[in-house]
């Protein structure tokens, strides 16, 4: 992170919720005369790390003792009479309990009427905003947000609102698995707290050897949209060569349905109902007999969502979720809401299922999904999943 600053030589650096200070003391090991101010909320907290030690220097680090969402933390850091011009920050991977104090730190970042739940945000929306608030004019921030305000679907306009009030200088997509004991998702987002007319936003990803690759140069409305790498790579990779007129989803399929029981229902219905773990990878794309989750329902259940021969079953949630794509070929029965169930004509089911079970189906599927740990597809997105009528024609 500390590598993708343009800045040459800044004065005062901000390291929010801190930690054991890996990436203050990084900052320090790049500009040896920086002042550097950490806060943590706790008390234990100490610098481990060797490349941190140096940061316990009292002329050139202070270390605050203190919850990082405070509302006040612009006067106990005196931003005003000694403003900071850089900061990084990794926030921790949690939704934080809802204080009234938070609104006034989201509003000042102009970022409180853009959330869809503000009472329930995201801690790396709350670090991020706190940050520009204490930061000076055209200060620069490093900070690590989770996925999901990368690439859902909710979090949609909050990127608008980001993109148009803040310069983005780059993203960087962190391969899964960067912090130890989790498979998080997450990416780096350096940007300039100024206003500036940007057309696109470079877009990376680091790559599990550690290299930073090729930027992709993506448009502002589509880094709203989504501002993952993977996503905008295959966008502009899977490029048909013969130019087909490809069909969404949503105009084949005569019904698609999310299942309507939970986990917790499952446990106390008295009847099997089919679950993800019910799909197995290795059968994928190929039609099944599920006649053993056959069942009798009550007449109070008659509501329940139930897939039936022709039918093709999709895990919606899951890290692994595009290997769980199979078709139904004998059984009805009900299914978890873990499941997506489509029903397409007899005439096009074959050459939905083989395309969603394909090796570029799959990766568009896992290129439109999104999530911090367990990854999720939204209805959204599967709906404009793109099927070339012309190819496995069925029989």
């Amino acid at each position: 992170m500390i590598e993708q600053f343009d800045i040459t030589s800044p004065v005062r650096l901000l390291d929010l919720g801190a930690g054991s200070g890996s990436l203050s003391g990084a900052a320090k090991t790049r500009w040896p005369d920086i002042k550097v101010l950490t806060v943590d909320i706790d008390p234990k907290v100490d610098l481990p790390n060797t490349s941190a030690r140096q940061l316990s220097d009292e002329f050139s680090h202070e270390h605050f003792v203190i919850d990082a969402l405070c509302e006040n933390l612009l006067t106990v850091l005196n931003c005003t009479n000694a403003p900071i011009d850089v900061a990084v920050c990794n926030p921790p991977f949690i939704t934080p309990k809802w204080r009234n104090e938070f609104s006034e730190i989201l509003e000042d970042a102009g970022f409180l009427d853009c959330l869809p739940f503000p009472a329930d945000v995201d801690a790396g929306l709350l670090f991020l905003a706190q940050n520009l608030r204490l930061m000076s004019e055209n200060a620069t921030l490093g900070i690590i947000l989770p996925d999901s305000l990368i690439t859902a679907r909710k979090y949609q306009k909050f990127r608008a609102i980001l993109l148009s009030t803040y310069a983005i200088t780059k993203v960087i997509q962190l391969p899964r698995g960067s912090f130890h004991h989790t498979d998080a998702l997450a990416s780096i987002v350096i940007l300039q707290k100024t206003k500036k007319h940007q057309d696109f936003i470079r877009v990376y990803c680091l790559t599990r050897d550690k290299n930073l690759s090729e930027p992709l140069f993506v448009d502002v409305h589509s880094a709203a949209e989504r501002l993952d790498y993977s996503f905008h790579f295959h966008r502009l990779h899977a490029v048909d060569v013969t130019c087909r007129k490809k069909t969404m989803l949503q105009e084949l399929a005569v019904e698609i349905k999310r299942g309507s029981l939970s986990s917790a229902q499952i446990k106390s219905t008295g009847f099997p109902v089919l679950h993800i773990t019910n799909i197995k990878e290795s059968d994928i794309g190929q039609w099944l007999d599920f006649r053993s989750f056959d069942t009798e329902i009550p007449d109070d259940c008659s509501a329940i969502v139930k897939a039936k021969p022709g039918d093709i079953l999709i895990s919606r949630v899951g890290r692994n979720l595009e290997s769980k794509i199979v078709g139904v070929m004998a059984g009805t029965f009900p299914v978890s809401d873990c499941v997506y169930v489509i029903r397409c004509s007899p005439d096009t089911r074959n050459t939905v299922l083989a395309q969603m079970a394909s090796q570029k189906g799959r990766a568009w599927i896992s290129a439109h999904a999104y999530g911090v740990a367990a990854k999720q597809l939204a209805k959204k997105e599967l709906i404009t999943f793109p099927v070339l009528l012309d190819e496995h024609k069925d029989v």
